[in-house]
């Protein structure tokens, strides 16, 4: 299981507990600076679902590649 925490390093105890963190061999740091917020997440799941439910579909690269090129043609 995962567990993501955001910690604002601005704070003296929050850096030492990051210190701490990066000891453990059992912690990964991941830097990363991208991070969706809970309307762009309530988003993604609602795409998801409507696509596990048959209510969209999605096309492979070919097919839209194909539908921009004939789009083009017309």
């Amino acid at each position: 299981m995962l567990h993501t925490f955001h910690i604002d390093d601005s704070n003296d105890k929050a850096k030492a507990l990051l210190d701490f963190l990066r000891t453990l061999e059992f912690v990964k740091e991941d830097n990363n600076e991208f991070v969706l917020t809970e309307k762009h997440l309530a988003i993604l799941e609602e795409r998801r679902s409507d696509r596990l439910s048959g209510k969209t579909q999605t096309h492979s690269w070919d097919d839209v590649k194909d539908f921009a090129e004939n789009r083009k043609a017309v």
